[in-house]
């Protein structure tokens, strides 16, 4: 059975979500291996260099070297040479839209889920609809037709008095992190913005030096309020501290229950509220429960 192969940091669950939609639209199964490369980590080029020439490759052309890809695979991105790209890109709170251009020409494209880094994931899904001969048309109304890419995965929630919970809680990596609060910047403007942070997975990298980062992001974004759970993120709290939020704009708390006891009295109306953490850390239920405390 032929199957979607996926590598890259951030974006695989997002993208295969993405091609599946696509697939049921399309009402059959991708024809053969279909290899998406998301970045240039090294499992990504160890399972390129080990396929058969005849296997279809989509490749994300604003990361992955041009002389790792053979002339056929089909390239996406943000940049004009890539042939699946995007333009004039507008991330708001119902949802981000982009003109699409390819060898076929341009068209609109309105996605209900939010953030703007989720363009790249759907232009990766439409690459793999190019390169299995999947009409365009359907291909970007299944996209549309998508208001979830799936439970904690920039997840909207809704709150009393206009609240917009941003449930993103099911895993937290250093550029998921700051995809999303990036995100919560661009969409939450006119509104409040409240960034609700745990742990921050770092795999490759030291923790401190990636909380610290992170902390020191959310005050370049503007975000107006910081709750940190769990004394592990507590360098994302010192950091944003260090960079100049001051006066309880940046709080440290130790468990999602505090958060939520705190957050219930603090909540305003029209407020966006992001949370973020790893699978298991009690913040996808503090999201949900959140959906019950503004006033």
């Amino acid at each position: 059975m032929a199957s979607l192969l996926v590598h890259g940091a951030v974006g695989k669950a997002t993208t295969r979500m993405m091609v599946d939609a696509i697939l049921r639209v399309a009402g059959a199964p991708i024809p053969a291996d279909v290899l998406v490369l998301l970045s240039p980590e090294r499992d990504g080029r160890q399972a390129l260099t080990a396929l058969h020439d005849r296997t279809p490759v989509v490749a994300n052309a604003d990361s992955v070297p041009a002389s790792w890809l053979q002339a056929s695979a089909v390239t996406f991105g943000l940049g004009e040479k890539a042939a699946v790209s995007a333009r004039d890109v507008d991330a708001t709170i119902d949802g981000t839209s982009f003109t699409l251009t390819t060898d076929a020409g341009s068209r609109q494209v309105r996605l209900r889920v939010l953030g703007e880094h989720q363009v790249s994931n759907a232009l990766a899904a439409l690459a793999v609809a190019q390169a299995c001969h999947i009409p365009l048309d359907g291909a970007v109304s299944a996209l549309e037709s998508l208001d979830s890419v799936g439970p904690g995965r920039m997840e909207r929630l809704e709150a009393p008095n206009d609240v917009i919970i941003i449930n993103d809680a099911i895993s937290s990596g250093p550029q998921s992190a700051a995809a999303a609060l990036k995100a919560l910047a661009q969409i939450s403007a006119g509104r409040r913005s409240v960034a609700v942070l745990g742990e921050v997975a770092a795999v490759t990298e030291d923790a401190q030096s990636v909380h610290d980062r992170i902390g020191r992001l959310i005050v370049r974004l503007n975000v107006k309020q910081l709750v940190v759970v769990g004394s592990s993120a507590r360098h994302i709290h010192n950091a944003a501290g260090l960079e100049g939020s001051w006066d309880g704009e940046s709080v440290l708390v130790d468990t999602p229950a505090e958060a939520y006891d705190l957050l219930r009295d603090e909540l305003r109306m029209q407020d966006v509220v992001l949370v973020k953490g790893s699978q298991g850390s009690g913040l996808d239920h503090l999201a949900h429960r959140l959906t019950g405390a503004a006033r």
